[in-house]
């Protein structure tokens, strides 16, 4: 083994995290795409041109796929020593640091893998106020009413907010077109 990776076997695991990251950079793409429309449009109101719900599935793939290429970096099970000696080949090989945007986006990837749970949970507190299940544009004036969002998305803030927790997008985003970059390369 070569830090923790066997020479023949290295090609598996660029091949595996490219998948995911090629994926995330399409959905980047289309995200990118909206993005523009948003800012180019001389409508009034360009946000009513916008299928909020692909959008919002855009946004969940990328957060998807870069949970899936954390994995590699920082495995479920980093008690064993084959994951834990492999998932330190790659960080260094990567230059991932612990500071890296797909580590801190564990609680994110938590809530989508684990969406069915959560969602049992917030419900059985009984939710009164406003209820969006899906929502794309800019953040929504907070003035006492409770605000309950299924899916959202703050275009002014670049926030993803789904059952009251709150990420931001674009630091996972940079890193996944980074490592697909580096993969690329490979």
């Amino acid at each position: 083994m070569n830090n923790g990776i066997h020479p023949p076997n290295r090609i598996f695991y660029s091949l595996s995290m490219a998948f995911c990251t090629k994926s995330a950079v399409r959905s980047i793409d289309v995200l990118n795409d909206v993005f523009e429309h948003l800012e180019n449009s001389e409508t009034e109101n360009p946000e009513e041109d916008i299928d909020v719900q692909s959008v919002l599935d855009e946004l969940q793939n990328l957060i998807v796929q870069g949970a899936a290429v954390a994995r590699y970096f920082w495995p479920i099970r980093e008690t064993q020593q084959i994951h834990a000696s492999r998932a330190s080949a790659l960080r260094n090989e990567f230059s991932i640091g612990d500071d890296n945007p797909l580590r801190i986006c564990k609680p994110l990837r938590d809530a989508m893998e684990h969406f069915d749970e959560r969602l049992d949970k917030y419900l059985s507190k009984g939710i009164v106020g406003q209820i969006f299940p899906q929502y794309f544009g800019y953040e929504v004036k907070r003035d006492g009413v409770p605000l309950h969002f299924f899916r959202a998305y703050f275009t002014d803030s670049g926030t993803f907010e789904m059952l009251g927790e709150r990420f931001e997008i674009e630091p996972i985003a940079t890193e996944l077109i980074r490592l697909n970059n580096r993969l690329g390369e490979i």
